[in-house]
């Protein structure tokens, strides 16, 4: 096995490519991010015990890298008044050019939040979000525009209202011992808010490290205006937590999305603790119309997911009848909804 070392990290040639393995203050600050990272880099210095200019440094490197590729707040889009929609496609004749097209397209519709490219069951994954009052001419709208278009490219689809889900930050690459944070979005009651808060949200959810200032020079109003406003969403449970988005394939890992069907949900509280719990998973999806038992999951390599989904097959034998997996190879565009 290669190894080169690059600056604090040393990159390891394997599976025909190198990855990056990262030191232990790296994986640290890594960790503090995915807890929180809106956290400024003194917090994080204080509790690890180094200088706020060693934390900026190391974080502009893993960004240098793509390594580190964004910090974002994870929205309860329904406290303001919104469905989540996800809807899966299956491609039938459809090359590379016209899926990198529709791609383009489709991220332009301020009602499509994340997208995601994705391999095995499905091909695409892409989440729209709607205002409940008018969910459901709109939906059919933006449904309809999509398949005059693309229905004789689409094999099959498959549409949930995506909600409630449970994030909880990623230990996967770092060993702790700390109950993992849980984050819950897309359940919420609605709660007041008037058009800025929605505007300060499209602009700040997807970078929460970037000046205030900018924020508010584009959206017309002062700093402390959308600092106070930010601290209100916080305060109201709209915006629920702060994760980082990490370029996987370059750490050597993968995401993958893993479906449980049952036989019985007799088990599912404790399925779901012993998940919360795992080192690999980060997400469980309530959706209504999808699967008995959404997870996400990160491993190292396809025999690593399927030696874990093995083993919960096992202990999970008289209430498990299947699991299906995707996985997922980047995110054409990313907001409101984490990945």
């Amino acid at each position: 096995m290669e190894k080169l070392k690059i600056n604090s990290n040393i990159y390891i040639f394997n599976r025909d490519k190198y990855y990056v393995k990262l030191d232990i203050l790296n994986k640290k600050i890594l960790y503090e991010l995915e807890k929180d990272s809106s956290q400024p880099a003194s917090k994080i210095a204080k509790k690890l015990k180094q200088s706020k200019e060693v934390i900026l440094y190391r974080i502009h490197k893993l960004e240098e890298e793509k390594i580190l590729l964004g910090c974002s707040a994870i929205v309860d889009m329904a406290k303001l008044n919104y469905f989540t929609f996800r809807i899966y496609i299956k491609w039938q004749n459809m090359t590379e050019e016209e899926k990198q097209k529709f791609y383009d397209q489709i991220k332009t519709n301020e009602n499509v939040w994340t997208t995601t490219v994705m391999h095995g069951a499905w091909d695409f994954a892409f989440f729209i979000g709607v205002k409940v009052d008018e969910y459901v001419t709109k939906f059919h709208t933006i449904w309809n525009n999509i398949q005059i278009k693309y229905k004789h490219k689409i094999a099959a689809t498959k549409i949930a209202l995506y909600a409630p889900v449970h994030n909880f930050n990623k230990q996967f690459f770092i060993e702790t011992k700390e109950i993992p944070i849980e984050r819950i979005y897309g359940a919420g009651t609605p709660t007041k808010f008037d058009e800025l808060d929605e505007n300060i949200i499209k602009e700040y959810s997807s970078n929460v490290r970037q000046p205030l200032n900018k924020i508010a020079e584009k959206l017309r109003t002062t700093t402390e205006t959308v600092r106070q406003r930010i601290k209100k969403l916080e305060k109201n449970n709209v915006i629920v937590g702060y994760k980082i988005n990490l370029n996987l394939p370059e750490m050597g890992y993968q995401g993958y999305r893993v479906d449980f069907s049952l036989n019985s949900i007799e088990r599912n509280k404790e399925l779901f603790e012993y998940l919360k719990q795992h080192k690999y998973f980060y997400q469980i999806n309530k959706s209504i119309g999808g699967a008995d038992f959404e997870t996400e999951i990160v491993v190292e390599s396809l025999d690593h997911l399927l030696k874990i989904l093995e083993e919960i097959m096992k202990k999970f034998k008289d209430v498990m009848r299947n699991y299906d997996y995707m996985g997922y190879s980047e995110f054409p565009s990313l907001s409101i909804v984490p990945d």
